[in-house]
């Protein structure tokens, strides 16, 4: 019997060994046939081997999901960044009737100050007693009355004399 020898290649290609001597006709053949069914349709024998190429196959229906989903969060994406810009208005909006504010404040606060020091108790005097005609009350001309029911009297009447 022939002594046989092959040669061996490196890499990731599926390895076949030749042969230094001719095979015989029938060997041939039959290598020839194996060949021509490997290049015809690789079967596939096992359950999982198929499913694990039918996952692996890009069908529309995943490439629609695939579609939707990234249309979906672009639309996600513009409408945080308008609303994201609707908030930032409406910060610098606040901010700035904030500051309008403050100025309303300080002008009311100046105002009611100008009001206070415009008439002094000697002024509101001169103008009781020399324009309006009012005197100070004497002795015993200052009555004090208890009132039990309310805040306030309503004087129908003379108020009684004495206590």
């Amino acid at each position: 019997m022939a002594r046989r020898r092959g040669y061996y290649t490196e890499g990731s290609t599926a390895r076949q060994i030749e042969y230094d001597y001719a095979e015989p006709a029938r060997r041939e053949r039959r290598v020839t046939r194996e060949r021509n069914r490997s290049a015809e349709v690789p079967r596939i024998h096992s359950g999982a081997a198929r499913q694990a190429e039918k996952s692996l196959a890009f069908d529309a229906r995943y490439m629609a999901i695939v579609i939707t989903m990234v249309l979906f969060m672009a639309a996600a994406c513009t409408v945080m960044l308008v609303l994201q810009t609707k908030v930032s208005e409406q910060e610098s909006n606040i901010e700035s009737l904030q500051i309008q504010i403050q100025d309303v404040q300080a002008d009311n606060s100046a105002y009611e100050n100008s009001l206070e020091n415009m008439y002094s108790l000697d002024d509101i005097y001169n103008i009781a007693t020399g324009e309006l005609g009012m005197v100070y009350s004497q002795n015993g001309q200052i009555i004090y009355y208890d009132n039990a029911d309310g805040d306030y009297v309503k004087q129908y009447g003379d108020v009684p004399s004495g206590r």
